[in-house]
């Protein structure tokens, strides 16, 4: 009988692992918020770092910190509305050595604005204004800072095909022609995504239960970057090529990123005042949310 009662509790504690397992996970963010309608803000901290070499000048690090309060306000026309407000704003930019300030960064301190997210889609921002009209000088600010080359997807933030997955599921995602900023005065770039999804594992994590997932995403960038470097201006155009590799912790119930962590490998050719040349682009991001 004892032998009998062993090989029942094996049985049904491998057929609970199995049914874990094959539990079934539509990861999307939830904009409905009932319980708190407006009063509802969300805390992320940021680290932006972007580095290349450009013949003739030298190394180019751009490196940004600052952490990020999000409220939703509904619904306004076609698109979902957040309002914005960036605190802790620091920059560590420099250029052959020299240090450049960004004032207009700085700027935003404390000062929100206004994100509009295409409702159909994937949630992908449309533009952005400030809430207070005397802050339209930080518009291409507020760009640089939230339209950055990590694009923020406010509705399927891991594509619309993640509905109805179980853990080990891979699933796709592409993307045509997204806008991004590089940094504070660039024009818009473009870039084109062939991803690739993969949900690791499910578990609890300090009472969240916290989904794991991984992403390969290939990409290829229409590039626009300017330079102020020793009181000029300089535009670099080009193509770029590469791979993406990120990693994310995302809380199922609250349907909320708790963590990523993106890194970007690119090359391609590029020109500046008439001149081609090669370069590599490394950029690395990292999203904590704060409780």
């Amino acid at each position: 009988m004892e032998i009998l009662n062993q090989k029942f509790l094996f049985v049904f504690f491998t057929s609970l692992a199995f049914c874990s397992d094959n539990e079934r996970y539509t990861l999307q963010h939830e904009f409905d918020y009932p319980k708190y309608g407006t009063e509802y803000i969300q805390k992320w901290n940021h680290e932006h770092e972007l580095s290349f070499k450009i013949p003739g000048i030298g190394n180019v690090k751009y490196a940004t910190t600052y952490t990020s309060l999000h409220q939703y306000m509904g619904q306004e026309g076609e698109f979902y509305k957040f309002k914005v407000t960036g605190t802790d704003m620091e920059t560590n930019n420099y250029v052959d050595g020299i240090e450049i300030i960004d004032q207009y960064w700085l700027a935003m301190e404390d000062n929100p604005c206004y994100i509009y997210a295409k409702i159909d889609g994937n949630g992908l921002i449309d533009h952005i204004k400030p809430v207070n009209p005397e802050h339209d000088y930080l518009l291409e600010a507020y760009e640089a800072a939230y339209m950055s080359l990590n694009i923020s997807r406010y509705k399927y933030p891991f594509g619309s095909a993640a509905e109805n997955i179980i853990v080990g599921d891979t699933w796709n995602s592409s993307y045509e022609t997204s806008k991004f900023y590089v940094n504070m005065g660039s024009p818009p770039s473009f870039f084109r995504s062939r991803a690739t999804w993969n949900l690791k594992k499910v578990k609890d994590k300090r009472g969240v239960k916290t989904a794991y997932i991984d992403v390969i995403d290939e990409i290829t960038i229409d590039l626009k970057i300017t330079i102020d470097f020793l009181g000029e201006r300089q535009i670099i155009v080009g193509n770029a090529y590469g791979k993406s590799d990120a990693k994310f912790r995302w809380d199922i119930e609250n349907t909320d990123i708790l963590y990523s962590r993106t890194i970007n490998n690119l090359k391609g050719d590029f020109e500046m005042d008439g001149e081609t040349f090669f370069s590599q682009f490394y950029f690395r991001q990292t999203t904590k949310m704060v409780r």
